[in-house]
């Protein structure tokens, strides 16, 4: 019998003989074993830069390819690692096989190594405007290679640098480099100098004598180039700012010279150099004094005719700062006003002259000594602040007090009032003292027949002493006459309140009370003690107040009680005791919600709401949810939660009670879906997958542990869940080009550790 390894199997195969009675049957048996044919994969190529780093040519293999096998020629590494700094290019055979009975398997890798590209070194020029074009390529170092681009485009369409045309700038001229070598750039900076400019005199310019320095370069129109020198007539090199004051009046030529490395330009310019008139104070008349409200006339002497501008200050009772006035001077002479409205204030105001312009020559007259005193007197004003009338008991005397009045100066004034709804209607204080602003006079209680609200208004004020005598504008003020506090059967009530809120006290059925303001003495007792006096307004028989809410801080019964009310002036209009009735009811005080365990945790794909964190807490009453511990703003049920957002419980009672101190929940969202192992990352410092990251494992395996290996099986990184997500570096032991890891297949384990779940192996590509 003949056998195939390309048909039959491996096994034992018995050979037996058939004996002719007695005789037994004769058995032998062979034994077959088929050993796999080697596999080499199938044969790549592998490019390489001359100053590449080394790689592995078995990851430039097809298929799946035996691991294991050797390559011819050999390579310096004396492994499969190609180094183009060493190795040369060609064609390399991987063997793998060639034990037993099996032929060894062979394939091939084509290695070329690319040569680095030359764009050559940097360069830099400097040209006129006006000069020829020439090529940019000419002035780059080291040898640089021919057929490279240039960018930014130049207007010739290749290197050739126009000055006309082509900007200043840096061109950067580039290599193309065959993969894997990588592009090579050198650039050449142009400076242009443009042609020199010293600009264009924009005229003849006077300036005052009395200007300190003047700057030559405001005699061009801007354009000129700085840098440049300037000379006088003499050629004499001077400064931009010349000193006025060391030159005499008198017309003045300058020059302006520029030179470039392309050619030289001037301009020149002149100066026009004027002297000032001169005032002195026996030359002004300012009239003074004034009533307060009044002008005060200015007039000035020995001023050439002409367009002015005087500018001025005010100081002491009246301050101003550089104000401007404008006038004409005809025959040596102009009358202006300082208005009342700059001269308000009464007292002494110093007129200051700053100075005085040639609005047509542009120059400043000289100034001696120009300040003038302007005495202002007070008018006999008020104002609706300086006058008090207390509110008074019906029948009383009115005593009108007078105060702060102090534009009124020390001496006796006569004021005249009127009053609507009394009689008399009009009145004369007679006389009255002012000492510093103060004083007073008494209108008959008489006067007024009944309660009510009343208005004092002063028509005029008179004085003999002050020649500034005025009829003054009416000021007024109020008061009231207070009937006598009388007090009847009325009702109190205090509505249902909560723990550390405001009570409202209702006061009805007042009405004998006449309206207005009353002092309400109240007593609590019971689960709180408190006394505390009021005000109260009573309008129509009905008011109310506020019991704070730092005042009923307590659970429990209180017992409300008025003890007295009197009017807003004290006993002088009232009458002692009260007929109120007393109030008594519960503070409620309602408890802090409690939450169940883990109540707080939901996991992310259930969407929980606010109904879900209510449904945590243990109660059967209204939870109301807020996002603040005190006051704050209601969440609806159907709000989502937010993973790591506090939120506060406060239980509703039936009478709308909350909590009086509410329960803080902070939310946790969690991922409860298995973990998730990615396929691949790619650790190149983009910000981007550059971990191998395995999501929610930290969170439902904290105690793993995790593995790769490379295809050899040779540890590379081992890490927990203390540990950096791994990124493409290897930690144990020396790796050829350093720790960062080529691209290609790895594989790992992760050993879970939670008693239950076996290890899981796979593999991850790491891309670069």
């Amino acid at each position: 019998m003949f056998s195939t390894h390309a048909q039959d199997t491996a096994g034992v195969y018995t050979y037996t003989i058939i004996g002719t009675p007695p005789c037994d049957n004769s058995s032998a048996t062979i034994t077959v074993t088929v050993n796999p044919i080697p596999n080499p994969g199938t044969a790549g190529s592998a490019p390489f830069c001359e100053n590449g780093v080394p790689e592995d040519l078995f990851n430039y293999l097809g298929g799946t390819p035996d691991a294991g096998g050797t390559w011819s020629p050999p390579l310096a590494s004396g492994t499969g690692v190609f180094d183009p700094a060493q190795d040369t290019a060609g064609v390399y055979t991987y063997t793998v096989g060639g034990d037993d009975e099996c032929n060894p398997q062979s394939t091939t890798v084509t290695v070329t190594i690319n040569s680095i590209p030359n764009a050559g070194t940097n360069g830099e020029t400097t040209v006129c405007i006006t000069d020829a074009s020439f090529d940019l390529f000419t002035l780059l170092g080291n040898n640089p290679e021919l057929g490279g681009s240039w960018l930014p485009t130049l207007a010739s369409g290749t290197g050739i640098f126009n000055p006309a045309v082509d900007p200043a700038g840096i061109y950067t001229y580039t290599i193309i480099g065959s993969l894997p070598c990588g592009d090579s750039s050198a650039t050449i900076t142009v400076t242009i100098e443009s042609t020199a400019n010293a600009g264009t005199f924009t005229g003849i310019q006077s300036v005052c004598a009395s200007e300190d320095t003047f700057d030559l370069n405001t005699l061009l129109d801007g354009t000129q180039q700085t840098g440049g020198t300037w000379t006088d007539n003499q050629g004499d090199t001077v400064s931009n700012v010349i000193t006025i004051t060391d030159l005499s009046p008198a017309t003045y030529n300058y020059t302006y010279t520029v030179t470039t490395d392309c050619n030289t330009d001037s301009a020149l310019v002149q100066l026009t150099i004027i002297q000032g008139t001169e005032i002195l104070p026996e030359d002004v008349i300012v009239l003074s004094p004034i009533c307060q409200g009044e002008n005060s006339t200015v007039t000035i002497f020995n001023l050439a005719d002409g367009n002015y501008s005087l500018n001025y200050s005010l100081t002491g009772s009246n301050t101003l700062d550089n104000q401007i006035v404008l006038f004409t001077v005809v025959d040596n002479e102009v009358s202006f006003d300082i208005d009342a409205t700059q001269l308000s204030n009464p007292g002494t105001t110093t007129l200051v002259f700053n100075s005085i312009l040639n609005t047509g020559t542009n120059c400043e007259t000289v100034l001696i000594g120009l300040s003038f005193e302007i005495e202002i007197l007070p008018l006999l004003a008020l104002a609706n602040n300086n006058l008090t009338v207390p509110n008074v008991c019906l029948g009383t005397p009115i005593i009108v007090q007078i105060s702060g009045a102090t534009n009124l100066t020390n001496g006796t004034y006569q004021f005249v009032y009127s009053i609507p709804n009394a009689n008399p209607i009009t009145g004369n204080s007679g006389d009255v003292v002012i000492t510093d602003g103060a004083g007073q006079f008494t209108i008959p209680g008489s006067v007024f027949p009944t309660a009510g609200n009343y208005t004092l208004t002063f028509n005029s004020i008179t004085s003999e002493t002050l020649p500034c005598n005025n009829l003054n504008p009416a000021v007024s003020v109020s008061f009231e006459i207070l009937p006598a506090a009388t007090i009847t059967e009325a009702l109190v009530s205090l509505s249902a309140i909560c723990a550390n809120s405001d009570g409202t006290v209702s006061i009805t059925n007042a009405t004998n009370l006449s309206n207005g303001t009353y002092q309400v003495t109240y007593q609590i007792t019971g689960a709180i003690t408190h006394n505390d006096t009021i005000s109260v307004e009573i309008l129509d028989g009905v008011g109310s107040f506020i019991i704070p809410s730092n005042v009923l801080v307590s659970a429990g019964e209180i017992t409300l009680s008025i003890n007295q009310i009197n009017s807003n002036i004290g006993n002088a209009c009232g009458t002692p005791g009260h007929t109120f009735n007393s109030v008594t009811l519960t503070i409620e005080n309602v408890e802090t919600p409690e939450l169940i365990e883990g109540g707080n945790s939901f996991c992310e794909d259930v969407n929980a709401t606010i109904a879900n964190l209510s449904n945590n807490i243990d109660s059967d009453q209204t939870i109301i949810w807020y996002d603040a511990p005190l006051n704050g703003n209601a969440y609806s049920d159907s709000t989502v939660l937010v993973d790591g957002q506090v939120y506060y419980a406060s239980i509703q009672s039936s009478s709308g009670c909350g909590s009086t101190l509410r329960l803080a929940v902070t939310v946790s969202i969690r991922d409860c879906t298995d973990i998730i192992i990615p396929d691949g990352f790619s650790p190149n410092d983009d910000g981007i997958n550059d971990f191998f990251v395995i999501k929610n494992i930290r969170i439902l395996y904290p105690n793993f542990d995790l593995e790769i290996f490379n295809r050899y099986g040779n540890i590379l990184y081992k890490g927990n869940a203390a540990s950096q997500d791994w990124d493409g570096t290897s930690d144990k032991g020396i790796q050829i080009g350093g720790n960062k890891l080529p691209a290609g297949v790895y594989f790992f384990i992760i050993n879970f550790n939670d008693g239950n779940r076996e290890p899981l192996q796979g593999r991850v590509y790491l891309s670069r």
